[in-house]
């Protein structure tokens, strides 16, 4: 055998003991779960849907008044008697928006209002004086009204006394009137009110509560 023979079957040899390279393996396929999917679409949704609700119900939001205690009709509205709240969409319910909370004050309600309750429009305006009446204002020092609650429209009695305390004062009947604004407590422990009197006894009552000579009392059945 020739020398340039030997290195050929060498090469050959080794090419026969070369293992061939491995096969690729073939591509394995997800599985896809259809109620994951489902799930996912599902919460994606709802997500969605929670977003878009809570969107609508900010931007509804809006800032309305509201009583911070019950204000009786023939009242003068304070600015501590109001107070503003926010509120959801409220279609249907007549509301007044909370930046129009000082025009209220000063002015007398027209029907009760409830403590907590939406404060409506045309609920508050000028004070009504029925015709043929006054209205007074009365300084009443203790023990000269009841202590039990007296709302707007009780009607009350306004009988003179006497400067000594001991008896009615003598030609001085008694006048019918009726509660205009629920007393008010004074630190002094007086009671400051409205009343409305017939227009020809205005004069003589308001003489005689100036001189401290009033007692206010209530009617029965009131």
């Amino acid at each position: 055998m020739s020398s340039a023979a030997a290195p050929a079957q060498s090469k050959a040899g080794q090419s026969a003991r070369t293992p061939a390279p491995p096969a690729a393996p073939a591509p394995v396929r997800a599985r896809r779960n259809p109620r994951w999917i489902a799930a996912g679409v599902l919460a994606i949704c709802l997500g969605g849907l929670g977003s878009g609700v809570l969107y609508t119900s900010v931007a509804d939001a809006r800032s309305v008044v509201r009583t911070n205690r019950t204000i009786f009709r023939g009242e003068v509205i304070k600015a501590s008697d109001l107070g503003v709240v926010s509120i959801g969409s409220a279609q249907g319910i007549p509301t007044i928006p909370g930046n129009e909370a000082g025009a209220l004050v000063g002015k007398t309600a027209l029907t009760d209002l409830a403590s907590g309750s939406l404060v409506p429009p045309n609920s508050a305006g000028e004070a009504d004086v029925p015709a043929g009446t006054v209205r007074l204002g009365l300084n009443l020092a203790p023990g000269r009204l009841p202590v039990s609650a007296l709302p707007s429209g009780t009607p009350v009695l306004l009988v003179a006394i006497s400067k000594d305390g001991d008896g009615t004062a003598p030609g001085a009947p008694s006048v019918q009137a009726q509660i205009a604004t629920s007393p008010t407590s004074l630190p002094d422990g007086s009671s400051l009110l409205d009343v409305s009197v017939p227009a020809a006894e205005g004069e003589r009552i308001a003489r005689l509560a100036a001189a401290g000579l009033v007692v206010l009392v209530r009617k029965a059945g009131s």
